[in-house]
């Protein structure tokens, strides 16, 4: 498939998907209460006055972390249902924040538009990451950051292959999570050096997970079958491997990784 076909056929994957679940992704713990919001204020302040760009924005969390420091916050998204939740969400707190229709790939801005550019647990719907990145490399300034929180693929070529398919089969919209060299090697043929990672183990509840992205129940109940039949280190891998019957809680890698683009001379 052509890559203009496939970006497109993502996008509407993405919009389908995150569509009848906007309001869900607003009350989503792992997204509204996330320790890596105050983590990512910390590594681009002071923000106060600076232009921010939040790429992938879902239901505002990070475009709203960085309005309420000061920022001069833009949010983008695909999904106009989710632009909707964040511009309500932000106005429910007094904010002003400008919403904007976007591919990640594709950014409607003039170059070097921004100071900081924000990408939270979203990039791995992008239908082309290196292109996202050449975009974040364009719009920011010189000595510019971006900041990138997403899942993270194990190095193990085999385990990330089976983290796909499970993320996938929950949400159809999923494309892929990198790992961190495949984000470090990315980054770095799109002008950016990393200046900053963090990684943890993210735990979720296996059925609110589900039932985020409106999984049938036998959807469900054959995804949780399937995992718990696994080889001994993919379960391991999932923090399953004391269970027998019921997954009760799945576990995932996640990073935080701050780019820059660096000024010389």
């Amino acid at each position: 498939m052509p890559a203009d076909n496939l970006a497109t056929a993502q996008h509407a994957r993405v919009q389908a998907q995150f569509g009848k679940s906007a309001h869900s992704y607003l009350k989503s713990a792992n997204h509204a209460k996330g320790d890596e919001l105050q983590v990512m204020l910390e590594l681009a302040a002071p923000v106060a006055g600076l232009e921010v760009l939040d790429v992938a924005t879902g239901a505002g969390h990070t475009a709203i972390t960085f309005a309420e420091a000061g920022a001069n916050v833009t949010a983008t998204d695909i999904t106009p249902e989710m632009l909707e939740v964040t511009r309500q969400h932000a106005a429910d707190k007094g904010l002003t924040i400008t919403v904007t229709a976007a591919a990640a790939e594709r950014l409607p801005f003039a170059d070097a538009s921004f100071d900081i550019l924000t990408c939270r647990i979203a990039a791995h719907h992008f239908a082309d990451v290196p292109a996202f990145m050449r975009e974040a490399a364009r719009v920011l300034r010189p000595a510019g950051k971006l900041l990138i929180v997403d899942n993270l693929a194990p190095e193990d070529d085999t385990l990330a292959v089976v983290m796909n398919d499970v993320e996938k089969r929950r949400d159809p919209s999923h494309m892929r999570a990198l790992s961190l060299l495949e984000w470090l090697q990315v980054a770095a043929s799109a002008g950016l050096d990393c200046m900053y990672v963090s990684r943890w183990t993210r735990s979720k509840n296996f059925v609110t997970w589900c039932d985020r992205m409106h999984m049938t129940a036998q959807d469900k109940d054959a995804l949780e079958r399937d995992i718990l039949q696994l080889e001994n280190r993919a379960k391991r891998y999932f923090g399953v491997e004391g269970a027998a019957t019921t997954v009760t809680t799945l576990n995932h890698e996640a990073a935080l990784l701050l780019f820059a683009r660096v000024a010389f001379g």
